[in-house]
């Protein structure tokens, strides 16, 4: 299938009062970030010039000009297709593309190994797998965001890539991954802060709350690594788990005996930040990875 694409780049212009001022190509958004809270604009006079404002109140677009339909942002050895979201999100978060860059340079395993994309929304992790050789399983369980990841890969040329696209819940899926005894070398979280998730013995209700149903998801996912040559990077908001909280639990499993012979691995941690026009950064939620890197391991 060839996808049309109208290429542009992003680029934060401005924070403060609760919003942010992007550049997208030929596009100035005005949008809401509740990390903006508290922070002054630098160039107030730059935001008259918007062209497309998301409305809160209204949850709708204010627009000035047309959308076009085949916009793609270049992000790192891909493009992903961007649109303007009822809940006011571009379809891609580009605070992650330090992440992206990672999974496409850091302990790379062989060509063929299998990565899973947990909460994978529309896919920008998944397609910086693929970049890397890596078969991937992308999981999300809203059909639109798989849809969405579906259409991302074949703009990319990669509609014959092997891509696993499921509609299916994290928690689910990962349990009966472990239970078939698959083994993923590569496995990217970005949950939810709060959500709508199964029924079972570790989250009673049917709601998912990051704090309480993190760390069984995490057990989960431990059972589906190899004993080295592994990689896992977890992102989020919330206000009540962040990467230190991630990063101990990542130390303890370095520790722990109970898993086997699993190798150790490297930790880091931080923020993911964008930097503005002005020399400031808007913080945009944390990061957490944990990897081995073995130059010996075999494909499984």
């Amino acid at each position: 299938m060839n996808v049309p694409k109208r290429l542009v780049t992003y680029r934060l212009l401005d924070f403060g009062d609760g919003r942010k001022l992007e550049q997208v190509g030929p596009y100035r958004l005005d949008r809401p970030s509740p990390a903006a809270e508290g922070t002054r604009r630098s160039s107030p006079e730059a935001w008259t010039a918007w062209t497309h404002r998301f409305d809160e109140s209204n949850r709708n677009w204010i627009h000035r000009e047309n959308w076009a339909t085949d916009v793609m942002m270049e992000a790192s050895g891909f493009v992903m297709p961007l649109s303007l979201t009822p809940f006011g999100h571009l379809g891609v978060f580009p605070e992650q593309m330090a992440n992206w860059r990672w999974l496409q340079e850091v302990a790379v395993p062989p060509e063929g190994s299998l990565g899973l994309n947990l909460f994978a929304y529309t896919g920008a992790s998944t397609m910086a797998m693929v970049a890397s050789g890596t078969s991937v399983a992308h999981v999300d369980a809203a059909k639109p965001n798989v849809s969405a990841a579906r259409f991302a890969a074949e703009a990319n040329g990669w509609a014959d890539r092997p891509i696993r696209y499921l509609v299916d819940d994290a928690v689910s899926f990962t349990r009966r991954e472990s239970r078939r005894g698959k083994t993923y070398r590569t496995i990217v979280l970005d949950p939810p802060s709060y959500g709508h998730g199964p029924k079972s013995k570790s989250a009673p209700s049917s709601t998912w709350r990051l704090q309480r149903d993190l760390w069984p998801l995490l057990e989960s996912c431990l059972s589906l690594l190899p004993d080295e040559g592994y990689r896992v990077v977890v992102t989020g908001h919330s206000p009540s788990v962040d990467q230190d909280d991630v990063a101990s639990w990542f130390e303890a499993q370095n520790r722990s005996r109970s898993h086997g012979a699993r190798a150790e691995g490297t930790i880091e941690r931080g923020r993911l930040t964008i930097p503005d026009a002005h020399g400031r950064s808007l913080d945009a939620g944390f990061f957490a990875r944990w990897w081995n890197d073995s130059s010996r391991i075999l494909d499984t």
